[in-house]
């Protein structure tokens, strides 16, 4: 195994060979030519069944690729736990498909809301890319294109924030804003607020849009003593704007954060391991702690191991790096989304709360 391929894979088949040699657990799998080239690689949750089934023969034509006359060689590596599955894989296609890696693999694309409070009139929008400017900052991840626009629809109008920056600056097209009209925003472009005033605001609305909950818990704190002084007036106003925020609540929203901060804790099962004198295997889990930037594989414990896996995921929570390719950071990104909003993920995932 004196190639590239074993410094990916933990073992290699020959096809001749007996299936029963291969192992039953989930894994990858890189078929390849007498020449050492790569065929296929896919994940399987069998690796022998998986093998058995793509190397027999073939009764009728299906436009499944037939495996069985170019396959020399078998490479695999056993992994039971699916998020680190997919993260061998990533690697994998890199090394193996090097600059035609994009031809092997989905990415999920998720969404961002930018904003630069250092801009004369700052203004939140959606994007692709978070490209951390200075003075710039990233609400997300999101799911969809629509969850990014409801999501910014609510604190633009929650907020009464600026929805045409675009003539904002002009003062004989602002004059035509239908939204300035309708007296729906704080009117800057007008002079009724100051650039300072209206900068705070919009942090404001970042705030709530990083911590809904505790937005909501204060608004609805500040309505309940304003009914309480007979302020009406104003008690109606918060209910119109809690009323705004709540979709902010949606459980497609669970993962919406201030992504430079945003950490993420994921535990779930690994391999079964003997153990010495016990017929019984016993359940080993596998941790890993993460943010948009750096993904950080904790290794196995056994599922007794409680404080051992606490202990590991505080430190690493201290010590993420953030010096990887900008391309690959989103890559890596877009692993984690898939897994953050697929129905029935393994496993726990749930944000990291710091001390």
């Amino acid at each position: 195994m004196e190639n590239r391929h074993a410094e990916i894979f933990e073992n290699f088949f020959l096809p001749k060979n007996d299936y029963s040699a291969l192992p039953t657990s989930a894994g990858l799998i890189l078929f390849a030519d007498d020449g050492d080239k790569p065929i296929q690689l896919i994940t399987a949750a069998n690796i022998r069944n998986t093998v058995k089934n793509k190397l027999t023969e073939q009764t009728e034509k299906t436009k499944r690729t037939d495996l069985t006359e170019i396959t020399a060689k078998i490479y695999y590596s056993p992994c039971q736990c699916k998020f680190r599955l997919a993260i061998k894989y990533f690697s994998a296609v890199k090394k193996i498909f090097r600059e035609n890696y994009r031809d092997h693999i989905v990415f999920v694309q998720p969404l961002f809301i930018k904003i630069n409070f250092a801009d004369t009139m700052p203004f939140f929008a959606i994007t692709k890319k978070p490209a951390f400017k200075t003075g710039e900052n990233f609400l997300g991840p999101f799911p969809s294109q629509k969850s990014a626009t409801d999501f910014l629809k609510a604190i633009q109008d929650a907020f009464r924030l600026c929805k045409r920056p675009d003539i904002a600056n002009n003062s004989e097209t602002v004059k035509s804003c239908p939204y300035l009209q309708m007296d729906s925003c704080s009117g800057l472009c007008a002079g009724r607020i100051s650039s300072d005033e209206y900068r705070q605001i919009t942090k404001n609305a970042f705030l709530a849009g990083v911590n809904p909950s505790g937005e909501l818990d204060t608004l609805n704190r500040q309505m309940a003593e304003s009914a309480k002084n007979l302020n009406f007036e104003r008690a109606a106003e918060l209910k119109k704007k809690i009323e705004k925020l709540s979709v902010l609540r949606k459980q497609t929203y669970r993962w919406t954060s201030d992504v430079e901060t945003l950490k993420i804790v994921h535990i779930d099962k690994s391999a079964k391991i003997k153990q010495k004198g016990v017929r019984a295997k016993k359940q080993t889990l596998a941790a890993f702690v993460m943010n948009f930037f750096d993904i950080i594989d904790l290794g196995d414990f056994c599922d007794d191991e409680q404080d051992k896996i606490s202990q590991a995921v505080d430190i690493a929570l201290c010590r993420f790096k953030n010096d990887f390719d900008e391309n690959e950071m989103l890559e890596r990104f877009s692993i984690i989304s898939y897994f953050l909003y697929r129905t029935g993920s393994t496993g726990v995932w749930q944000k990291a709360v710091i001390g």
